[in-house]
C-alpha cells in the first residue's frame, strides 16, 4: 500500500471514530510514524487534491479524498471478510494479510469479491463495508468498559490494530454478534471479568477496551 493510501485510509479510520479534523500527532501515533512523517505526508495528500490541511489545527478531507479513502477502506475490508468466510483464515491474521494484498487488486477485483460474498456490509471485525456511494451503515458503540456492571450487551466491532488483542478475543469468543456484560475489573483496569458464552472469563484490560459494544435489543435476545 501506498504511504498516500495508508495516510487516508487511517484518517477514515479515525473520521469513524469521531476524531475530525485530525492533527498530526493523532494520525502518527495511530499509524506509528513520527509527527514530522505525518506532516508531510499531509503535504502530499494537499498537493493531490485529497485533503485541506491547516497547521496545528489539522486535516480535513475533500470529496476526491474522502472517495479515494472510502475505495481504499472498502477494498481492504473486503478482502479480510473473503480471507476470512473464504478461505478460513485466522481472524487475528487478515488485517495484516489484507495490508499486504489490497494494492495488488484492481477495482474491478475489489467488486468481483463484493458480489461473491453478496454485497457484505461489515468485515468479520464489525467494522462498517463503505459501500460503492461511499457510505458506511453507522455504529452507535461504546467501549465495553463504559458499561455498568452486569449491563447485558452485545458486542459490535473489534479493534483490529493488535494481532495479540484480537488473539485473546478470539481465545474467549468474544468477538462480533456475541451477548456478553462486564462482571467487574481491578482498580488500576489490568484485567477484567467478562460473561460470555455461558462462562465467566478473565482479559486484559486492553483487549476489554478493544471491544465496542451496544444494548443488546430484540434482535439479540436469543444470541
Amino acid at each position: 500500500m501506498s504511504k498516500a493510501d495508508r495516510c487516508l485510509k487511517a484518517l477514515y479510520q479515525l473520521y469513524e471514530l469521531g476524531e475530525p479534523p485530525t492533527t498530526t500527532t493523532i494520525v502518527a501515533t495511530w499509524l506509528g510514524i513520527r509527527p514530522s512523517s505525518a506532516t508531510e505526508m499531509f503535504h502530499r495528500l494537499v498537493e493531490r487534491g485529497y485533503v485541506r490541511y491547516h497547521p496545528y489545527h489539522g486535516v480535513e478531507f475533500t470529496p476526491d479524498g474522502w472517495r479515494r479513502a472510502a475505495e481504499v477502506v472498502r477494498h481492504h475490508r473486503l478482502i479480510e471478510l473473503y480471507l476470512y468466510q473464504g478461505l478460513d483464515y485466522p481472524l487475528e491474521s487478515v488485517h495484516a494479510e489484507a495490508e499486504r494484498l489490497q494494492s495488488a487488486i484492481s477495482g474491478e477485483l475489489g467488486e468481483c469479491i463484493a458480489r461473491l460474498l453478496g454485497e457484505p456490509v461489515y468485515a468479520p471485525q464489525g467494522d462498517p463495508i463503505p459501500d460503492r456511494d461511499e457510505t458506511a451503515p453507522l455504529l452507535f458503540t461504546v467501549s465495553l468498559t463504559l458499561h455498568p456492571l452486569g449491563c447485558a450487551v452485545v458486542v459490535r466491532r473489534v479493534r483490529d490494530m493488535d494481532s495479540a488483542v484480537l488473539g485473546e478475543l478470539v481465545c474467549c469468543r468474544l468477538l462480533p454478534q456475541q451477548r456478553c456484560w462486564l462482571c467487574g475489573c481491578e482498580s488500576s483496569r489490568s484485567a477484567c471479568l467478562v460473561a460470555v458464552g455461558g462462562e465467566v472469563v478473565q482479559l486484559s484490560g486492553v483487549a476489554v477496551q478493544a471491544v465496542a459494544v451496544e444494548p443488546c435489543g430484540d434482535r439479540d435476545a436469543e444470541r
